[in-house]
């Protein structure tokens, strides 16, 4: 109860009436199968289309080698075509569906496909060059001196073209100039590179497919330096002030001294003796003499050469960072280095790679070993980490390509390349083999070329699939497999194991149903049976949370752009969810029009009234073609010898009641179990069951005939109260199909009229 304390207004929020119930969806799909790729650990994956399946799935199945399909195919008690599974899916898609959670099957002996990278260093050219041009553009010059000697290789084949030498060089921009012409000429769309050096033969990285499957040896991955943070490099504290002015008059090719603007900070007196100055890009030093009616004479040491200046050019001081060769610098935003990084520095005309050792105050960060002998204010620092660039081709059609930046080598947390790689690509896994140098120049890099292909251990191992792999195993949440993971997505109404026939799997499935009674099962049967045979494989079955629909179905394959047959279950999946959104769950899922199928002779098998006579009472529900009305679906039974569950609608609606209710009355639970508690659970669920009741998912005029509530003594006894139990008793009428329309028509004879 709230306190009142001291004098004061108090304000209160207060709950007022019944909690209200929302009806769960009944439309969102589970599956499980056989898929190209995807991942076959964790949770069932939701896709709401059929372009997110195949990015995230692949596309559709080859038929597999001919003893492995035969095996599956030929084996009536335990078999099934598997393979089939994307043309399911895309039945669902087709026939309404809009949320599918899939779960990929893989065997127990399918293994990833992999690959080893090296050590050695090599750079993209990014564009294309002509034979004879002394310029390149390059992806980076990370891990370059500035003055290097570079093979340069055709991309492809790893054809040496040539060997250049690097004389200057543009850091941020890539582009460097060589010191002769191109032996031939460069493509960038060929992926030609330069390499600078040999390469290691001891591996530093592992990467494999995000999956098992043979898929993987389609993926290729490209690990490259890259530059994270580029960060000034701050002038010594005793270095004293900048200053930026501009030539008073105009000077003559290699004069020993020219004449400035004075300006403040141009002082001989607060500057040290080795005064830098920059003028059009290039460093002089220079003695300052003291100001003459606003004129400063600046003097260059002996020899000093350099072009004709015009009056107005500017001239401006640069300082030096360091007093001398040591290992310390002050970086500006030293926050974003960190022990063990690497970092290139670049003086304009040098580039070193330090490892940084230590981050110390006021931005001093300590290095491995000694910077170059003068490094000025103009220099940066930077921050060398790695670019993973990952790409797949499908054979069926598409591609995925994947970019992951400002990655650390070391490690396996977040934003490292194993953890990164872990976490966020569908593609590639990776796997630090030893200790990865932190030298740009050994860097991680394929035995050749740029880019590493998977090409070792991808296998599919089909031969090794079994129907344990369908029905899975329990390993807690997250890391359920087969059926036992859709227990781990409490949202899934409907389910099926298309293409699957065999009696392990479906009865693991109406197992599954039956445990969690919140969910209805699809069961497809052997392909090719006659009408006796369908009898047969329905015998088995008893059950109110299945039904089964015979025959298959006629659907065009593209990857072959053959017509093949399909399994029913994805397509009547997909009806059952199409319902739902446009009628509601109390609307039986049949005469609507099957999607996605040949137009004429789509349903494998025909099926006519008097085979219908038989299957019918046998709770086999039938697909069939009707002149003028298309190919449908004509029958809405379940697997049930008990009368009152005959009809797959009314199941499901039950299915759907009890679902709501149980979450919509979770607050309940702990309150105090007293009258007023039970007068409000009557009242929730009485609303709720109005709402239902005026959809038309109930039968009766009035709400009392379509349903009644209980929650009082009537209900519990007082053992029941003091063991916690609180019991309300609902009872609705729920709304049959008509299954059997019926006109009885007679013969109405004229009576005479007399006048």
């Amino acid at each position: 109860m709230p306190e009142y304390l001291s004098p004061g207004v108090y304000v209160e929020e207060v709950d007022a009436g019944p909690r209200p119930i929302a009806g769960v969806s009944t439309s969102t799909a589970g599956m499980v199968g056989v898929t190209q790729r995807g991942p076959t650990d964790g949770k069932p994956k939701l896709v709401t289309n059929f372009l997110e399946f195949q990015t995230t799935f692949g596309g559709f199945l080859p038929e597999p080698d001919p003893a492995i399909r035969d095996a599956w195919a030929n084996n009536p008690a335990e078999g099934g075509r598997w393979w089939l599974f994307p043309l399911a899916v895309k039945g669902f898609f087709d026939n309404g569906g809009q949320r599918l959670y899939v779960k990929r099957v893989a065997s127990g002996a399918a293994q990833p496909a992999s690959g080893q990278v090296f050590t050695g260093l090599v750079s993209a050219i990014t564009q294309d060059a002509a034979a004879g041009v002394t310029t390149l553009q390059l992806a980076h010059v990370i891990g370059f001196t500035g003055t290097d000697a570079v093979t340069v290789f055709r991309g492809g084949d790893d054809v040496e073209i040539g060997t250049v030498t690097i004389t200057a060089y543009n850091a941020t921009t890539g582009r460097v100039t060589l010191g002769t012409g191109l032996p031939a000429a460069v493509k960038a769309s060929r992926g030609d590179y330069v390499q600078l050096g040999d390469r290691g033969t001891e591996p530093s990285l592992r990467f494999s497919a995000s999956s098992p499957g043979s898929w993987g040896k389609a993926v290729q991955v490209r690990i490259s330096p890259s530059v994270s943070a580029s960060l000034p490099v701050l002038p010594d504290p005793g270095e004293g002030p900048l200053f930026t002015t501009a030539l008073a008059a105009n000077a003559e090719q290699d004069a020993g001294a020219i004449t400035v603007n004075a300006v403040p900070g141009l002082d001989p007196g607060p500057l040290p003796d080795d005064v830098w100055v920059l003028i059009n890009d290039r460093r002089f030093p220079v003695t300052v003499a003291e100001p003459v009616d606003g004129k400063v004479t600046l003097t260059f040491p002996d020899g000093t050469t350099h072009a004709p200046w015009k009056a107005g050019l500017t001239v401006r001081r640069v300082r030096l960072a360091n007093a001398g060769a040591g290992a310390t610098l002050r970086i500006s935003g030293s926050g974003r280095l960190y022990e063990g990084a690497a970092t290139q520095l670049d003086t304009g005309d040098k580039l070193t790679t330090l490892t940084i050792r230590s981050v110390g105050p006021d931005d001093v960060v300590t290095f491995d070993a000694n910077t170059p002998e003068q490094v000025f204010e103009s220099a940066r620092l930077r921050l060398v980490e790695s670019t993973v660039d990952t790409r797949f081709t499908d054979p069926g059609g598409g591609s995925v390509t994947e970019t992951f930046r400002n990655l650390r080598l070391t490690g396996d947390g977040p934003g490292t390349v194993t953890g990164t790689l872990a976490s966020q690509s569908r593609l590639v896994r990776g796997e630090t083999i030893g200790e990865p140098s932190s030298d740009p120049a050994d860097f991680p890099t394929p035995a050749s070329g740029s880019w590493l292909s998977l090409a070792d251990d991808g296998d599919d191992a089909f031969d090794g699939l079994d129907v344990g792999d369908f029905v899975g195993t329990d390993g807690g949440s997250g890391k359920r497999t087969g059926i036992v993971a859709l227990e781990d997505i409490d949202e899934i109404a409907i389910c099926a194991v298309p293409g699957v026939w065999a009696g392990t799997v479906e009865s693991a499935l109406v197992t599954h149903c039956e445990q969690l009674k919140d969910r209805f099962a699809v069961l497809d049967p052997q392909d090719g049976l006659d009408i006796e045979g369908i009898q047969a494989f329905r015998e088995p079955f008893d059950t109110k949370y299945a039904a089964l629909y015979y025959p298959w179905l006629v659907v065009n394959d593209p990857s072959t752009g053959q017509f093949v047959e399909a399994p029913p279950s994805g397509h009547i999946i997909g009806i059952y969810a199409r319902t739902d959104v446009e009628r509601g769950v109390h609307k039986a899922p049949a005469n609507a029009v099957i999607r996605g199928i040949r137009l004429t002779d789509g349903i494998a098998q025909d099926v006519t009234k008097r085979h219908q006579d038989v299957l019918n009472p046998r709770g086999i529900n039938a697909l069939r073609f009707f002149p003028g009305l298309g190919q449908r679906v004509w029958g809405a039974r379940t697997l049930s010898s008990d009368t009152s569950w005959k009809y797959v609608n009314v199941r499901r609606l039950f299915l759907f009641l009890e679902e709501s209710i149980d979450e919509g009355t979770q607050w309940v639970v702990f309150e105090p179990n007293d009258e007023s508690l039970w007068a409000l659970v009557r009242q929730t669920v009485a609303n709720f069951l109005t709402t239902v009741w005026r959809s038309g998912a109930l039968a009766g005029t009035t709400a009392d005939e379509a349903f009644f509530v209980q929650c009082d003594r009537s209900t519990m006894t007082d053992d029941d109260i003091a063991n916690g139990r609180l019991i309300c008793v609902i009872g609705v009428a729920p709304v049959f199909p008509a299954e059997f329309v019926i006109f009885r028509i007679q013969q109405k004879t004229r009576e005479p009229q007399l006048v």
